[in-house]
This record gives C-alpha cells, structure tokens and sequence, in this order.
C-alpha cells in the first residue's frame, strides 16, 4: 500500500505542465506519510473505570439510553460533586447485562481515593424510567456492579451524590511483634461494618491497600456516605491482610469501635494459622 501511494504521488508530479507551482517532494511525501502537522495522541492521560449494568430485562426499553455517571465526591470548599467522567449508550440491540466502561482524565483521578458511580435510563423524553439501586464506589480496582431498578420497585434507596455527608475515618493497621516480613503481593482490607442484633453484618465502606514490601504500621483512610444507625446495631472497624492469590493470612480479632469522623483508629491484625 505503502508503495502504491508513492508510485501515485510520483506520477502525478511527473505529469504535471512544468509551470505548475510544486513544492519538494520530499515535503509532499513527508505529508502523506506523517499526517502532516496532526497533532499526537495523549496516551496515558485516559483511565478507565470498567462498569458492569444488570438491566434485569429490555422489554420495552429499546430506544432509550443507558448513562453512567463517575463523580468526585463533595470535598471540602465544594458544594456539590463534580462530574468527571459519563458513558452514554443506546439499548437498541443489546443484552440486558452489559459490561461498559467510563473514560474520565488521569489527572484528575490519580489523587482520589474513590470516585461515585450511579446509572439512569431515560425514554426519548429524557424522562427517567430506570436508575441504580444505589451510589458505587470505585477505588481503583475491579469492576463496578450497578443494579438497575424501575421506580416503584422495591430497592435499596438512592443516596444521591449532592446529598452524599461523606465521613473520613483514618487509623493504622498494627501487626504483632516479631512478625515476619509479608509475603510479595500482599493487600490490606479495612472495612467498616455494621452489626445487628442477630450478628448479621453489614459493610457500609471498604478502603484497599497494597502493602507489598512495606513495613507495619499500614496507614488507611476510608470515606464513606454516612447514615443514622439503627437501634440496637452496632459499628465497628476490621481488617484482613491477604497473599498474592487472595489467602488470608491476618484478620483482625478484637473489633475496633465506630467513633464518627476521626484520624486515630487502631486496628490490630493477628496471623491465622494456614496449612
């Protein structure tokens, strides 16, 4: 192909009268084979957010549009959320599970510690006949689930990002004594549950982190949309440490209590015994 385009622009030089105005060759060439002055692509200031949507069923929802939304949450100075990042997307023709993805910039991900996903369907009127069960969180890992629910279903309530009371809870992550170096890939989980009185758990937020070659203490940080608890339940701080394959190796043994928002929770891990 390559050959055929310069065998063309060849031939159309040689055959033009000699009066016609023609720069060098070589700049012609230089044209069709770099573009020109087109600017380069940025690569890798794009990160995608992969979304998987359980639609449930399509019937009556072809011609209507699927949008998900990624958002920074509320931070301190803001009033609202701000929009980073939206997928848009017909439901003509496709499966009632779709696994999608949100483009959102690099720059301005790379210091979040999570962003909020939610999803709505509109009609040809843009007027809204499905959304999410609930917000989502992404932390930079695995896929989203977004559950999609007509209005007058029963369903987890929406909890809407201008509405979002985001808590922060900071602490440390203490390992015994003596305790030999973690093994490569090693995770930390820390989640914050919640407990009722039958012992049925809850987990209202996660935070991961990668603790391959560090050294304990770990510090973590988990943000979470806060809510009144119910009476009777009970909250608390756990964490588990994980291998490469996802084994367990540590988990927390004495629950750390909920305090509200605050920067000085301790969590200690302790070793299982694994065959």
């Amino acid at each position: 192909m390559r050959f055929l385009i310069t065998a063309a622009a060849a031939l159309a030089l040689c055959g033009s009268p000699a009066s016609a105005q023609i720069g060098p060759i070589d700049d012609i060439l230089n044209d069709i084979f770099q573009g020109g002055n087109q600017p380069s692509p940025a690569y890798g200031l794009i990160e995608t957010i992969p979304v998987n949507v359980d639609i449930g069923t399509l019937r009556n929802l072809h011609g209507n549009s699927l949008i998900i939304n990624a958002y920074k949450p509320v931070q301190p100075g803001m009033t609202q959320p701000q929009l980073i990042g939206q997928t848009r997307i017909l439901l003509t023709g496709l499966p009632p599970q779709l696994g999608l993805a949100i483009s959102v910039p690099e720059p301005v991900t790379k210091d979040l510690d999570y962003a909020v996903i939610n999803a709505v369907i509109l009609n040809e009127q843009d007027q809204e006949v499905m959304f999410s069960q609930k917000d989502e969180f992404y932390r930079g890992r695995g896929n989203v689930q977004l559950v999609m629910h007509a209005p007058g279903q029963s369903h987890v309530p929406t909890q809407s990002p201008q509405g979002n009371n985001v808590e922060t809870l900071k602490g440390k992550v203490t390992l015994p004594r003596n305790t030999p170096e973690l093994t490569r890939g090693a995770s930390l989980t820390v989640e914050l549950v919640e407990q009722d009185g039958a012992g049925v758990t809850t987990i209202l937020g996660q935070t991961f982190i990668d603790v391959d070659q560090e050294k304990p203490p770990f510090k973590f940080r988990l943000d979470y949309v806060s809510t009144t608890p119910t009476s009777g339940q009970r909250r608390f701080l756990r964490a588990h440490i994980t291998d490469w394959a996802g084994r367990r190796m540590y988990e927390s043994r004495a629950d750390e209590p909920y305090r509200g928002e605050d920067d000085d929770y301790r969590v200690l891990a302790e070793p299982l015994n694994i065959p």
